[in-house]
């Protein structure tokens, strides 16, 4: 960890994680297609039996499914916006197994009031590398809710 002091207080942040460059090369080619808003291709991303559950509870499994998921999304809040997904931390789960918390930020995204913004979303993937290849077995992307007025979060 490094130490970051300000004039009025030191705080501790974790240095970025390091991916395995297959792994960071899945995710940069991830970030591209979900970008360009190409449903089948994002949906390739996925295992075969993998599953998507979307930021509106929509659920989709397989390829498919996850297609479908983010076909509705694009159609509901992501046609013309920009995503940038950080990731902030990575767990291996043995050689094979990737578990990926990280951030999604999405400029000029629908607001369900008609209005458009920056939405902010929390994003938990599990991957799995098959060979040289990784894949996306299930993936949340959700939203935290707002803490109650004079709530500390730790």
């Amino acid at each position: 960890m490094r130490t970051v002091a300000t004039e009025s207080s030191t705080t501790t942040q974790a240095a970025p994680p390091t991916l395995e460059p297959a792994l960071a090369d899945a995710w940069k080619k991830f970030s591209a297609a979900f970008n360009r808003l190409d449903a089948k291709e994002v949906a390739a991303f996925w295992e075969v039996d993998g599953t998507l559950i979307g930021p509106t509870g929509n659920k989709g499994i397989g390829r498919a499914g996850v297609e479908k998921v983010y076909a509705d999304d694009v159609d509901e809040i992501l046609r013309g916006t920009t995503s940038t997904f950080t990731v902030q931390t990575v767990r291996m789960l043995g050689r094979d197994l990737a578990w990926l918390d990280m951030e999604h930020d999405i400029r000029g995204a629908r607001m369900p009031d008609g209005s458009s913004g920056t939405v902010k979303l929390h994003v938990v993937v599990l991957a799995r590398r098959q060979g040289k290849e990784w894949r996306w077995l299930d993936t949340r992307p959700y939203a935290f809710l707002r803490p109650p007025r004079g709530t500390q979060l730790h």
